[in-house]
């Protein structure tokens, strides 16, 4: 179900409403049915891999607590990691292995050795729960987490509806405790939550999806356009980029919110950074901590000496651009990351460079990790163009013309579109900045109901006769 339609306008209400009617015991029962029934909108066959991963996973966690021996523990672990592993691998990476037997080997097709792809759907937000299930099974071995009381408990929590599909990916020790309580209305929780839904969807409906009909075409047919456009193109793709996502994530914490959980903030003003490790500090949050702790960490982070912890930031980080998409353009969107990082790490630690950076204006300094963030969106979203190539030659082919300064086509950006861009970026500055007379402003009620009250009803209306674009993010 997608939080930019007709049917979750009518689904949540519905679901809080009931949520607070039915006895306290029903509460949670109501919840992991509303939220199955979420899942299953998008297509029923996947709540069985869905129910796979809440199974294995919880299992073997149980059979992990009541073992005597490491070996016990350990094999059980790698029992929950492998198992969601291997659903992530075969569901969203089997067939771009198959691509990659294919570019080693150099077969084409009819060849007796070449592997066709298998044409396997990705299920929605296979990518999400899955690591947060390996994230769960690994604290528990760890000890940082108390085992889930119940199957039910763990269900609930790896299946939540808010966050199930695109994230937050929720660590075990932020929200599963949260699933043993009982909640009832509080008007404290109905002002933040409504706060945050409508910033959500004004950012999905409002700045998003008019940037992708704007950009959409240059991205089908670069060749055509000069390089101010494409230029434009690459600053306004990254916008969408983070209104689409953050514009769900807004959605899931305000609706939980409102039903009284706190899901952890997962986007903080990413374009008030003014480095690109402050950039994925602020961006995709829980991702970001979970690379760290799950991979980083796990390599042995800043503890093995020098150039061990460039090469595990490198293979860290690099990891993040295979986890969004299963395609050689991620690959390069990954490595050019990863490479920045280890750049930018070996360039601060000389004290030289360090002082003489802190002493450039702010306001030119978030200028740097947009840029490079935006240069770097081209291979990312890029898709192959017949008379370009693949992907990565259709993202290459747009940073070579922009930076070459040939002329095209120009590309027209509607006033509607740079006024809602402008309303975002000072929403973001004033959040950032929490000045005082901005601070009330937020906690206004009469404010924050009435403008959130227009916001939904506009996409109300909006919803009833035509359809969103579904969020970026389903897709990885």
């Amino acid at each position: 179900m997608l939080f930019n339609s007709l049917h979750y306008l009518f689904f949540a209400p519905i679901v809080i409403l009931v949520y607070f009617l039915v006895p306290s015991r029903f509460q949670k029962l109501w919840l992991l049915v509303t939220s199955l029934y979420f899942y299953a909108v998008f297509r029923v066959p996947f709540i069985l891999l869905l129910i796979y991963s809440i199974a294995i996973t919880y299992f073997c966690t149980l059979w992990m607590d009541k073992s005597q021996s490491r070996f016990g523990k350990l094999f059980f672990l790698n029992i929950a990691i492998w198992g969601n592993l291997s659903l992530l691998y075969f569901f969203k990476y089997l067939d771009f292995s198959f691509a990659v037997w294919n570019t080693i080997l150099g077969l084409v097709p009819c060849e007796s050795y070449y592997a066709y792809p298998s044409g396997i759907l990705l299920p929605m937000g296979i990518s999400f729960f899955t690591l947060q299930a390996i994230a769960y099974a690994v604290d528990v071995y760890h000890k940082k987490v108390k085992r889930a009381e119940s199957l039910f408990q763990f269900g609930l929590f790896l299946s939540f509806f808010p966050q199930l599909v695109a994230g937050p990916i929720i660590r075990a020790q932020d929200m599963l405790h949260q699933f043993l309580d009982t909640y009832t209305f509080k008007k404290e929780n109905l002002l933040p939550g409504i706060r945050q839904l409508a910033w959500g969807l004004f950012k999905k409906t409002f700045v998003a999806d008019p940037i992708a009909a704007v950009i959409d075409p240059v991205f089908a047919d670069p060749l055509h356009y000069g390089w101010f456009s494409l230029a434009v193109t690459g600053s306004l793709y990254i916008i969408q980029m983070y209104c689409d996502f953050s514009g769900y994530s807004d959605v899931a914490i305000g609706t939980g919110r409102i039903m009284g959980f706190h899901i952890p903030v997962n986007f903080r003003q990413p374009f008030l950074s003014q480095t690109v490790s402050e950039f994925w500090r602020r961006w995709h949050i829980s991702f970001s901590s979970w690379l760290k702790e799950y991979v980083y960490i796990f390599l042995g982070g800043n503890k093995k000496g020098v150039s061990r912890t460039y090469i595990n930031l490198f293979l860290t980080t690099f990891v993040s651009g295979i986890w969004h998409g299963a395609d050689w353009n991620f690959v390069v969107w990954g490595f050019v990351h990863a490479s920045l990082m280890v750049i930018e790490r070996f360039a601060f630690s000389f004290e030289r460079i360090k002082n003489y950076w802190d002493k450039i204006p702010s306001t030119i300094k978030v200028a740097y990790p947009f840029t490079i963030f935006g240069i770097s969106m081209y291979f990312f979203r890029a898709r192959p163009v017949e008379g370009i190539g693949n992907s990565v030659q259709v993202g290459w082919a747009m940073v070579s013309r922009m930076f070459s300064g040939v002329e095209g086509d120009f590309l027209p950006v509607p006033l509607s579109v740079l006024s809602t861009v402008f309303i975002l970026m000072l929403g973001d500055y004033l959040m950032e900045k929490e000045t005082p007379w901005a601070k009330k402003l937020f906690e206004n009620r009469i404010w924050v109901y009435g403008i959130s009250g227009i916001l939904i009803s506009i996409c109300f209306i909006l919803y009833s006769v035509t359809v969103s674009a579904p969020f970026l993010y389903f897709q990885f």
